[in-house]
């Protein structure tokens, strides 16, 4: 996902969110019944560390991961196979969400298999693909959503502070807000759910996790077209994943000397602050210039 910009959505960008809403009603049935439904979490992970490598976008991710799940679930896949269809689903969604000069070739992609496919397997499932979605693959995802939704989802009154520690409470916000998005794909209880469903709980989990009240507003309501109870279901599973992985970071650190992981949630990382702190931290900083 690009650095966001903060400030007023424009009636383009409700005419987009309004298109994005109608598309996503469109999608074929996701019935769980892929023989491989197991692996789902270990493909996720490695497909976005790939990505990561490849400085692709979340968007990216998010497509290629909606893309591997609804193919998956129509097919029965083996391994090393599984593998290339992750590598298929992220090529094909970088051609939908990256500029040309950042979409990788098949030899770059065949690279993180070991080279073991010809890169005429990539062109033919590229095509097998293709035609399972009817030759659509642009499909909604919450990514879509939340980088519609982000620049007016804290406002300088959410967090109660002096208006030049703004800036800094935007940026700490983005941060939870990427970490709920890739909690978001991690969790296959939500692939069936509206990507707009997930996005507005993600903005909603990390406005509560990082401290900014209230946690939803009629704002937001208006803005994304839900209100607080529809969206508890998915918060609930959102907060209970990043409880979760608190936990065992927590755990973890106790173990590993305190080597940090990339994948920390935000409560380990130094980096990651509650808004509260943020202030107190810009505080601190001003105090510390001044002597």
């Amino acid at each position: 996902m690009e650095k966001p910009t903060f400030g007023i959505r424009s009636e383009y960008s409700q005419e987009i969110v309004a298109w994005l809403k109608k598309k996503e009603k469109d999608i074929r049935e996701y019935k769980v019944q892929s023989p491989q439904i197991h692996r789902r979490r270990h493909l996720v992970d490695w497909t976005c560390a790939v990505a990561e490598k490849l400085n692709l976008t979340k968007c990216s991710v998010h497509l290629a991961i909606r893309i591997m799940d609804y193919f998956m679930d129509g097919h029965d896949i083996k391994d090393p196979q599984l593998y290339l269809v992750c590598l298929g689903s992220l090529l094909l969604a970088s051609k939908v969400e990256e500029k040309d000069s950042n979409v990788p070739k098949c030899s770059e992609m065949n690279t993180f298999a070991k080279n073991i496919f010809a890169l005429s397997d990539f062109k033919m499932l590229e095509l097998v693909i293709l035609k399972y979605f009817n030759w659509n693959i642009f499909l909604p995802t919450a990514c879509h959503f939340v980088e519609m939704w982000l620049p007016d989802s804290i406002y300088p009154s959410d967090y109660r502070g002096p208006p030049q520690y703004f800036s800094d409470a935007k940026t700490f916000f983005l941060k939870y807000v990427q970490y709920f998005m890739d909690l978001s794909m991690q969790d296959s209880s939500l692939v069936d759910v509206l990507p707009s469903l997930v996005a507005a709980a993600i903005i909603a989990a990390s406005r509560n996790a990082f401290g900014l009240t209230p946690t939803w507003n009629i704002h937001l309501e208006l803005m994304t077209g839900y209100e607080y109870d529809i969206l508890q279901p998915i918060l609930l599973i959102l907060t209970d994943s990043y409880k979760r992985e608190s936990q065992e970071d927590a755990d973890n650190s106790l173990e590993d000397g305190g080597y940090f992981s990339c994948t920390n949630s935000p409560e380990k990382n130094g980096s990651h602050l509650s808004c509260s702190e943020v202030l107190e931290s810009a505080t601190e900083t001003v105090t510390v210039n001044k002597t």
